[in-house]
């Protein structure tokens, strides 16, 4: 879900009333582009901020410049750590827009897009912050799932064990039969049940 394409990110910063531009998906290339660089084979885009010169860069936001809010987009580009290229007003030919480039897919959450676009996103109260989302917090309660399944897991096997003890110790007094058996059987392939702590431990 949260792997991203260039054009994926271009689409997003799109919604924000963005201007996208230099790519085959948003208009074409131009000349004047290295015939090695990222915009000819679609992997970069050029983000132009077009919207009124005091528009704030987020609702109820601050109005600054145009240009001011271009090099704090360039600045967000960057500090993500993400996109293979980032150049921006203060780079050679980058003084208007923001070169963005991004070679295959990258794992990029809602959050970090939306912090991309405005340097803002929304707390889990859905109060407004300017601290850069990352991707680990998205990902540690899917972490934490798998930890306790796997708790959950050896206290089943734990609990299994046990029943098994139990109807070993039920069947000692009825003399050799196929339950017992198995039960025998079962006890001399199990590490577990092997130990004599454990064993006297559950039997009593």
């Amino acid at each position: 879900m949260a792997e991203r394409s260039i054009v994926d990110v271009g689409k997003y910063l799109q919604k924000h009333g963005l201007n996208i531009g230099e790519h085959q998906a948003f208009g074409g290339v131009g000349a004047g582009h290295s015939p090695t660089g990222y915009h000819p084979i679609g992997a970069a885009i050029d983000v132009r901020d077009w919207r009124p010169d005091v528009a704030p860069a987020y609702e109820g936001g601050k109005p600054i410049p145009w240009k001011q809010r271009t090099g704090e987009l360039a600045w967000r580009g960057k500090q993500l750590g993400l996109f293979n290229e980032v150049l921006g007003p203060g780079d050679k030919g980058h003084d208007t827009h923001v070169h963005l480039a991004l070679q295959g897919t990258k794992y990029l959450t809602d959050p970090q897009l939306e912090w991309l676009a405005t340097g803002r996103t929304r707390t889990a109260d859905g109060a407004l912050t300017d601290i850069m989302p990352t991707a680990q917090a998205v990902a540690a309660p899917a972490q934490k799932t798998q930890t306790e399944q796997t708790s959950t897991n050896s206290a089943l096997e734990q609990m299994e064990n046990k029943m098994m003890l139990q109807m070993l110790a039920q069947n000692q007094s009825k003399g050799p039969t196929l339950t017992q058996q198995f039960l025998q059987e079962y006890m001399q392939t199990n590490p577990y049940l092997n130990d004599p702590y454990v064993a006297a431990g559950l039997t009593v």
